[in-house]
């Protein structure tokens, strides 16, 4: 059953002018204008401005039959694309050398202000109250050539890799924060620096490695629902009853702990531990959440998924695993330019297009397909 129009706020008429690159340049330009340009952008020499070669890297995106940079350069010979992505025929050496005189950061600023117009509406109603809170927190690889020496992962360096570190808002359905680095950085050391009091981290086992992490994470003033270790050392301080949404739930036990060894902490870290059954595994999470049920918190944490839902969008559907580029910041330009579209999508459709929407967006964007093709395929219907 189709999804009205009215339901996604957009009118008819909106929907046919709606063009994601457009709507990107109009995004940048607000972050250009607070943006002090390098001297090498004001040489009047310079016929790649930040806004088209931004612009061409997203178009590429889109476009299924761009798949090269040699591809992407040919395409600003064409009309069409010089109107509307970028305003002069590019070079492959121009190209090539933006990715080293135009600051990713300008794209980071650009995806938060897109992904807080984005409305998602997932989860749980009894967590609505929480929607600015919970944020699902992962890293993602992506594959690097072996002569990106900087993207290093494996101490043989034959294996480089390139980390996108990620905080998403699940039920709003966001990217609030990316950054991206060398596949070796440490996750648990990349969150630190962005800790902000008053968020709701979910997070997999690998955060709960360090106890005391979890300590200072909760002494910083943020929530936190963590999978630790099911070989974890801890000594049970209470027992909490269950009721029966709890069972429901799969929920085996609710207890305060003490994590690690009382003997062989200096600080032993106490947090609440609930022990949950999933399809015939038994997962431990900690929080320091005293007022949520242990149901909650159980339905909390399975919510993770839903980042390694966007991570495999991302690398599948926008087809972000091909990098255009090879240095930290083209890569880095690239990569926010993916998360861009991801979320301009959401935006236009409500939710995570699938393969086959993705399809009719490009065929629409391409001229091929019109828009009340357009709408069917993206199982729409006029109001």
């Amino acid at each position: 059953m189709g999804v009205s129009l009215d339901e996604l706020k957009f009118s008819e008429e909106d929907l046919k002018r709606f063009n994601l690159v457009e709507v990107f340049r109009l995004e940048l330009e607000k972050v250009l204008k607070k943006t002090e340009p390098s001297p090498s952008e004001l040489d009047p020499r310079r016929k790649l401005a930040c806004s088209d070669y931004f612009s061409l890297m997203l178009f590429a995106l889109y476009n299924p039959v761009v798949e090269t940079m040699r591809g992407l350069c040919a395409s600003t010979r064409m009309e069409k694309v010089r109107m509307i992505v970028s305003r002069n025929e590019v070079s492959l050496g121009s190209f090539s050398e933006a990715q080293t005189i135009f600051e990713p950061e300008i794209l980071r600023k650009v995806l938060k202000n897109v992904s807080s117009k984005v409305n998602g509406n997932f989860g749980d109603k009894r967590l609505k109250k929480m929607l600015e809170e919970i944020v699902a927190v992962d890293g993602s690889l992506f594959d690097a050539l072996p002569r990106m020496t900087w993207a290093v992962y494996r101490s043989s360096g034959k294996n480089n890799k390139v980390k996108l570190h990620l905080k998403y808002n699940v039920l709003g359905q966001q990217v609030t924060d990316a950054w991206i680095s060398e596949g070796n950085k440490c996750e648990r050391k990349q969150l630190r620096r962005q800790w902000k009091k008053g968020e709701f981290y979910v997070c997999d086992r690998y955060y709960g490695l360090d106890y005391n992490y979890l300590s200072s994470l909760d002494q910083y003033g943020c929530d936190f629902v963590i999978r630790i270790r099911n070989d974890a050392n801890y000594e049970v301080v209470q027992d909490y009853p269950l009721d029966e949404l709890d069972v429901k739930a799969n929920v085996l036990s609710d207890q305060l702990v003490i994590l690690g060894s009382p003997n062989k902490e200096k600080d032993p870290v106490k947090l609440r531990l609930v022990r949950i059954n999933v399809e015939d595994k038994t997962f431990l999470i900690v929080t320091n959440r005293k007022d949520l049920s242990a149901e909650l918190i159980a339905l909390i944490y399975s919510y993770r998924w839903e980042i390694e839902t966007f991570f495999k969008w991302i690398k599948c559907i926008l087809k972000c695993r091909h990098l255009l580029a090879e240095s930290p910041q083209g890569v880095s330009i690239q990569i926010y330019c993916a998360l861009i579209a991801a979320m301009l999508l959401m935006g236009l459709t409500g939710e995570k297009p699938n393969k086959r929407q993705m399809e009719f967006i490009q065929w629409y964007l391409c001229g091929v397909a019109s828009f009340d093709e357009l709408l069917n395929g993206l199982n729409l219907k006029k109001s």
